[in-house]
């Protein structure tokens, strides 16, 4: 009874931690809160008819796609490892954005770098393709105990807490996007204004210096 009231409360609690950070993109970012809701909602009612499918069979959700199940099985992993998902984009971040920075920095020593480009694009894409598998992957794992309640099989409170966390996470990282690039824009007005701050003027005299036979050229 003990262990049950404390899942209710950090169910309960993930649930108000969600919608507090999806609050957060209400005003601004309205567009993008929809695109998180609904990918959130598609994978959550596919997978919730596959799951209620498979009990009322009693088999096993990739057997839901026979003739088909490798193939099946093949799309569930994809849609679910975190693990391969974090290695992908990884791989991006590595391809497109770590050569760049490294020969900035490399080149900077003899004033011959040239500012790093797309890096704003690529991280856009990035982070976006991350926010878009946590949210349904969020599906993913909601539909399972709400189809074990349609289908009168068991189901712990506590089953609620993993999709509740991880939709939570996909506004948090929208929100966090949104600071960054809000941050990115502050800067920006300070380098075209009349009084940089000195982390500001620091970062210019460095790049200034990193490009100084580049610009001459």
């Amino acid at each position: 009874m003990a262990d049950w009231g404390w899942n209710l409360i950090y169910v309960t609690g993930a649930a108000i931690v969600a919608f507090l950070t999806a609050s957060r993109l209400r005003k601004q970012h309205a567009s993008e809160l929809y695109l998180i809701w609904y990918i959130n909602s598609l994978f959550f009612l596919l997978f919730l008819a596959l799951e209620i499918v498979a009990a009322k069979n009693n088999a096993r959700l990739h057997a839901v796609c026979t003739p088909y199940e490798a193939t099946c099985a093949a799309v569930v992993d994809y849609l679910t490892n975190a693990k391969n998902e974090l290695i992908l984009i990884g791989a991006i971040v590595g391809v497109f954005i770590g050569p760049q920075l490294l020969t900035y920095l490399l080149a900077g020593i003899s004033g011959a770098a040239i500012a790093p480009k797309f890096v704003w694009h690529i991280e856009q894409f990035v982070v976006w393709s991350l926010i878009k598998f946590i949210a349904a992957l969020a599906g993913i794992r909601s539909a399972t105990p709400f189809a074990k309640l349609l289908t009168h099989q068991a189901v712990e409170i506590v089953e609620f807490l993993p999709g509740l966390i991880l939709i939570a996470t996909a506004f948090g990282w929208a929100g966090v996007h949104f600071d960054l690039h809000a941050q990115r824009d502050a800067v920006s007005r300070q380098l075209v204004g009349p009084k940089p701050s000195w982390p500001i003027r620091q970062a210019v005299r460095l790049h200034n210096y990193f490009t100084r036979n580049a610009r001459e050229g």
